[in-house]
């Protein structure tokens, strides 16, 4: 995998070259289809993705209905809260036209991570930053569509 492409992605900017070659030996590439179901939400998830080209949607089902939560373009990623809090996956993930991802499995990502701590530093401070965002954006989202849905919104506001 190219080491450029990997620096792009938000969560290795920081890493170096040698830190880029170790995590890039974790990789397997996997190409899906226009519509293809990556992760199905409620099932268990074993690996990080990282979108290297395409676009996937994040979906959650609300009152038996899919609900989409975002969109994720090159350079994203998907899987990680799975990595400290393992579990069932959050939501589904839908390939929107062909995709390629990167796939690291957690096991090896662990062991990488145990074994090189600045390295284990840096992605978990990456990803704990990106968490951050989305939970931020998705509570804004909340508080919004709650405001603007109650009958008791203030006159005016």
């Amino acid at each position: 995998m190219d080491l450029d492409m990997l620096r792009a992605v938000s969560i290795l900017r920081l890493f170096t070259d040698d830190e880029l070659s170790a995590f890039a030996r974790l990789i397997t590439m996997r190409e899906v289809k226009a519509g293809e179901r990556i992760i199905e939400e409620g099932t268990p998830v074993n690996a990080l993705y990282i979108v290297c080209d395409g676009v996937v949607h994040v979906r959650r089902l609300a009152q038996k209905r899919e609900m989409l939560l975002g969109r994720l373009g090159s350079g994203a990623f998907f899987g990680e809260i799975n990595l400290f809090d393992p579990g069932v996956a959050t939501a589904s993930i839908y390939a929107m036209k062909r995709a390629t991802l990167a796939v690291i499995g957690y096991e090896g990502l662990r062991t990488l991570m145990a074994s090189d701590t600045a390295l284990g530093y840096k992605l978990a401070s990456a990803m704990m930053t990106e968490l951050a965002r989305r939970l931020r954006q998705t509570s804004s989202r909340l508080v919004n569509s709650a405001y603007w849905t109650t009958p008791e919104a203030p006159a005016g506001a």
